[in-house]
C-alpha cells in the first residue's frame, strides 16, 4: 500500500493525534452531578469530545438515568438469588450511588472516524442496590445498569436458534428468551459450578415456554464453522472486560472467522478501540515511510498484523475517507485479528 501526500491526509493526520492525545473526557467519569448546573456540564462535555451533547441543545438527552426502570426490568423483578448455600457462590447487595456519573456503553466511535471515541455516561436518579454474585473473593457477575445496558441490545437482535458463549447469572438468556423472535438458547459454558447454580436456582424462575440447553464445555471447542452452521444468531461473552476481550476476539477469529452479522461479540466496539488507533499509527507510519512499533509486546504483534494486512494491498490511497474506512470498518478489524501468526 502506498498513501499520498495531500494536504487533506495532513490535516488529518494532525486531527487524529489531537483526539489521540485528549483525555479530558475521563476527567467527567466519577463526577457528581447533583449540585451541578446540568446545561453547563452537557456544553463542557459536548466540548471534550461526548458527540451527544455537540448537537443542537433541544437534542441533547438527560444525564440521568430512571432508578426505577431498572429495577421494573423483567430479569430484576423476577429473578431472586435468596438461596445459594447448595452452589458455590454467594451474593451481596451493593448501592450504587445517585447522581454520579459512570459509563453505561461500550465505547462508541467516533461519527467522524477521526479517533474521538466516546463512552455515554450517566447517574442514577436514586440509588440502585445491584447484586453482586461471588465465587471465593471474586466478583463473578453483577445485575448493574452498565451489565443490562451493553447487554441487552445483543438479546434484543437475536433471532431463531440462539447459541451464546458464556452463562454468568443468566442476564443474556432470560432477555433473549423473552424476544419473539428467539426459538430457543443454546448456551455453551465452562464453568459446572455456574452450570449447577443455574439449573438449582435460577432455572425454575425462567420462562419456559422455550427450550434452553446448557453444554459444559471449553468456547475454543465450539467455536467452529460446523457448529456455528446449527444457528441463526451467535453470542460471544467470555471475559471480564475490554482488557482481556481484545486477545480473546482475536484467539477465537484465528482459529474460525465467521460471517460478521452471524455473532456479537460483548462490547466489541471497546475491544476494538485501540484497533483504530493501532491502524491510525500504521497508516502514519507508511506515509512517513517510518515503520511504527508499539512497545506493548502483545499490541505490537497485533501491529505485526495490520502492516501484513495493509502491505498486501498495491493499492494507492489519496483521500481521507479510505483511510477511515480502513481504520474503522469492523469487518476488516476483525479480518486482521483473524490472521494467524
Amino acid at each position: 500500500m502506498h498513501i499520498k501526500r495531500t494536504p487533506d491526509i495532513d490535516q488529518f493526520i494532525k486531527r487524529c493525534l489531537n483526539n489521540l492525545n485528549n483525555e479530558t473526557k475521563n476527567e467527567f467519569l466519577g463526577l457528581n452531578i447533583e449540585n451541578i448546573n446540568h446545561d453547563r456540564l452537557r456544553k463542557d462535555m459536548g466540548k471534550a469530545g461526548f458527540q451527544e451533547f455537540q448537537k443542537d441543545k433541544s437534542q441533547w438527552p438527560s444525564l440521568y438515568l430512571s432508578t426505577q426502570a431498572y429495577i421494573k426490568n423483567p430479569y430484576t423483578t423476577n429473578i431472586r438469588f435468596d438461596d445459594l448455600s447448595q452452589t458455590a457462590f454467594k451474593y451481596t447487595q451493593e448501592t450504587i450511588e445517585a447522581h454520579t456519573l459512570f459509563s453505561v456503553s461500550s465505547i462508541i466511535d467516533d461519527e467522524n472516524r477521526e479517533l474521538n471515541d466516546w463512552m455515554m455516561l450517566r447517574a442514577m436518579d436514586e440509588p440502585y442496590q445491584a447484586t453482586f454474585l461471588w465465587q471465593d473473593d471474586e466478583v463473578w457477575m453483577l445485575d448493574a445498569p452498565s451489565e443490562m445496558n451493553t447487554i441487552e441490545p445483543y438479546a434484543r437482535k437475536a433471532k431463531g436458534k440462539v447459541l451464546t458463549f458464556g452463562l454468568g447469572i443468566g442476564f443474556y438468556v432470560y432477555m433473549a428468551l423473552l424476544n419473539e423472535d428467539v426459538e430457543s438458547v443454546t448456551v455453551v459454558e465452562h464453568s459446572k459450578e455456574v452450570i449447577h447454580l443455574f439449573n438449582t436456582v435460577l432455572r425454575l424462575q425462567f420462562p419456559s415456554n422455550k427450550e434452553i440447553t446448557i453444554i459444559q464445555g471449553d468456547a475454543f471447542d465450539y467455536f467452529n464453522e460446523q457448529t456455528l452452521n446449527q444457528y441463526d444468531s451467535v453470542f460471544v461473552d467470555i471475559w471480564q472486560s475490554n482488557d482481556d476481550g481484545l486477545i480473546l476476539i482475536e484467539k477465537l477469529l484465528e482459529q474460525y472467522f465467521p460471517p460478521y452479522e452471524k455473532v456479537d461479540f460483548w462490547i466489541e466496539s471497546s475491544c476494538m478501540e485501540i484497533m483504530h488507533a493501532l491502524v491510525f499509527m500504521v497508516l502514519k507510519g507508511i506515509l512517513e515511510n517510518k515503520a511504527y512499533k508499539n512497545k506493548d509486546p502483545m499490541l505490537n504483534r497485533i501491529v505485526g498484523k495490520i502492516n501484513h494486512a495493509l502491505q498486501q494491498s498495491d493499492e494507492e490511497v489519496d483521500n481521507v475517507t479510505r483511510l477511515k474506512e480502513l481504520m474503522y470498518e469492523p469487518r476488516f478489524l476483525r479480518a486482521i485479528l483473524s490472521q494467524r501468526g
